[in-house]
């Protein structure tokens, strides 16, 4: 059944398609009928085309490559990669990329538009060469394993059991020939790297990729010549900050490695830009392009800046140095919080320049003399002068004037947040405009409300709040004046507070003066009804303790209105006395001074009866109906004029008034005067 492809005289290929034979190797073998029919059902088998490009992929990157990372040469550093099958992303990207372009790819036989496709892009191109073999063998693996798997265990011929286990052994050997077959594909292929071909001249398909990849990496990198290819360790760390300590580095710039003065560039760019550098973007920022360091290599690069004291590191504010230093470097949870400065070296001016500042700002002498801490005291002395002006700031509701304080503090949290050498450098620009809000605000705000102005602002307040319903009654612009004292953003300076109490004492003897008056007049009303009702026969009549129960709240009401305070209750309170109070101790003197009624007898016989009745029992005499008071300001004159012009309207007036009054006491009412 077996033949060679050279003996046979019909063609191979058109018995292959006709489904006479199959290929096993480089050998044919003639079907029987039912292995003719499985044969033509495994051909009529569909199969996604992912399934069949993550197969290859499978066979290209882990039976041939066979690296996640590929080791480059000139530092020993693995860099991994992106897996690419025909345009197609397989599993995590990353910044270089190794694109396997298959006989399946659209533009597989055009070289020119892939060699096209590379130019910009950070990948290695592995263009593997035509080959219909592949294209047909992967097909019929992934048919043949699907065709397997679904009708394995739900066949119930021996025969077909016996033909699908034929099959999968031989599917199995069709993967070992793809494997083979894909590495000589491999050894053939032709590469590319940034639009240019790379040329290998090994066979061996895992040699020429890592060789073409090393290209890559010296293509996308070119800064990693910059660490003049040092292999560096993490435990090099510790080595390159004890050379400090030793006095191998000096402090000229100009004795700087070329990757040192880089860093200490982006450092110092960063730092004139307002932008905080930290470690792990220190370390995002050269592990990617143009530089390709690798992680050891950042660090120790760092190190060396930090021994020749050209960066500080700072973790949470604090400074970190020798053994802590070494730790935060190497510990990866708290690289996102170690904060990187330049040191930077100051004259002997600016050092002289900032103290000055500082005791005028201050109002006290620095207590250092160091560049590096006079610039903390000055940072420590914003943030201090921001914490005692911020309670102040939160009363501006009761002190208007405080509303200055807003942009103070605003600018005082700018400024307190800055590192040290900020303030021996760039605050000079600030300098005038500082001490001109020192001058202008913050000393007559603290000098206001330290010391007596904020007491006599106090009193003008509380003045003001208490007395505002009596401003209706006196005359002047005193209050208008006092409020607009108050509200005045301006009131902290200058005279005006004196200005203020002078305006306050004259609207206070204002208040004073007619409160008094109201009082003094509502008193004297009340006594002149107390006197009405004392000189009264009725009054007189009385016993004393009834006198005093009749006199009492007369007492009380004036006792009353000389508590007051408010015009406008004064003139309530005695309004309220005339018409209620005042007709109550009326109506109680009427019932005070009615005879009491003699009770009657029950046996007693009223007038002259029968012999031998009943006596009819004494009634007693009806009570007289309570009387009703009525306020002569209550009493409704009909009178046709609005006023009074002569003689003859006062008769007529007085005429009607007569009537009105008569005609309430003809209903039994007596008149409250």
């Amino acid at each position: 059944r077996l033949f060679s492809l050279h003996t046979n005289r019909r063609s191979p290929r058109s018995l292959l398609k006709q489904t006479y034979v199959q290929r096993n190797g480089e050998l044919y073998e003639y079907l029987t009928d039912e292995e003719k029919d499985v044969e033509q059902e495994i051909k009529n088998t569909e199969v996604e085309s992912t399934e069949v490009a993550a197969e290859l992929e499978k066979i290209v990157f882990d039976q041939v490559i066979k690296h996640r990372k590929i080791r480059y040469d000139e530092n020993g550093q693995d860099y991994s990669f992106s897996r690419k099958l025909d345009d197609r992303l397989h599993g995590r990207e990353y910044e270089l990329a190794i694109h396997v372009v298959s006989p399946f790819h659209e533009h597989a036989d055009n070289e020119s538009i892939l060699r096209m496709q590379t130019m910009g892009r950070d990948e290695l191109m592995v263009l593997l060469p035509a080959d219909a073999r592949i294209v047909h063998d992967i097909l019929m693996y992934k048919r043949t394993e699907k065709y397997i798997r679904q009708n394995i265990s739900i066949t119930q011929q021996d025969a077909v059991k016996r033909i699908l286990s034929e099959k999968g052994l031989r599917n199995r050997e069709r993967y070992a020939d793809l494997q083979q077959h894909v590495q000589v594909l491999i050894g053939k292929a032709k590469m590319f790297v940034g639009g240019s071909d790379i040329d290998i001249g090994s066979e061996d398909p895992q040699t020429r990729v890592v060789r073409a990849f090393h290209e890559l990496v010296s293509r996308a990198y070119p800064n990693l010549r910059m660490l003049r290819g040092i292999a560096y360790t993490e435990n090099d760390i510790a080595k390159c900050l004890k050379h400090s300590e030793q006095g191998l580095f000096g402090n000229d710039v100009t004795g700087l490695a070329e990757s040192e003065q880089e860093m200490l560039s982006l450092i110092h760019g960063n730092s004139r830009g307002g932008v905080r550098t930290t470690l792990k973007s220190l370390l995002e920022r050269f592990e990617r392009k143009p530089y390709g360091w690798y992680y050891a290599a950042v660090l120790c690069t760092l190190a060396n800046l930090c021994a020749r004291g050209k960066v500080e590191v700072r973790d949470d504010g604090n400074l970190l140095e020798d053994d802590a230093l070494e730790r935060a470097l190497r510990n990866t949870n708290r690289h996102g919080n170690i904060v990187l400065d330049p040191q930077v070296e100051f004259t002997a001016s600016q050092v002289r320049a900032l103290k000055e500042f500082y005791e005028d700002f201050f109002d006290t002498p620095a207590q250092v003399g160091e560049a590096k801490d006079l610039g903390k005291a000055v940072g420590i002395g914003f943030q201090n002068l921001m914490h005692q002006l911020a309670p102040l700031a939160s009363q501006s509701t009761q002190y208007p004037f405080l509303q200055v304080l807003g942009p103070v503090l605003e600018t005082l949290k700018e400024l307190a947040g800055k590192p040290y050498a900020w303030y021996l450098t760039e605050l000079v620009r600030k300098e005038e405009e500082l001490l001109a809000m020192k001058e202008g605000v913050i000393d007559p705000v603290r000098k206001f409300m330290s010391g007596p102005q904020k007491g006599i602002f106090d009193s003008a307040g509380k003045f003001m709040q208490a007395q505002e319903p009596n401003f209706a009654y006196i005359d002047g612009d005193e209050p208008a004046e006092v409020a607009a004292g108050l509200i005045d953003p301006e009131c902290i300076k200058g005279n005006r507070m004196q200005q203020l109490k002078t305006q306050l004492d004259s609207l206070r003897e204002k208040v004073t003066a007619r409160t008094e008056a109201e009082i003094a007049g509502a008193v004297e009303t009340v006594g002149v009804l107390k006197e009405r009702i004392s000189g009264m026969a009725e009054f007189s009549a009385l016993q004393n303790g009834q006198q005093v129960e009749l006199i009492g709240p007369f007492n009380e009401v004036m006792d009353t209105i000389k508590r007051q305070q408010l015009i406008a209750v004064i003139r309530d309170t005695l309004r309220r006395f005339e018409e209620v109070g005042y007709q109550r101790q009326l109506s109680l003197l009427t019932v005070l001074a009615q005879p009491e009624q003699p009770p009657f007898a029950v046996g007693e016989a009223v007038g002259a009866g029968n012999a031998g009745e009943d006596p009819k029992p004494e009634l007693p005499a009806e009570p007289k109906p309570q009387v009703e008071y009525v306020a002569s300001r209550a009493v409704k004159v009909s009178f046709k004029k609005a006023w009074l012009a002569d003689e003859t309207d006062v008769d007529g007036y007085l005429e009607s008034m007569r009537e009105a009054l008569l005609d309430e006491i003809r209903k039994g009412k007596r008149i409250q005067i």
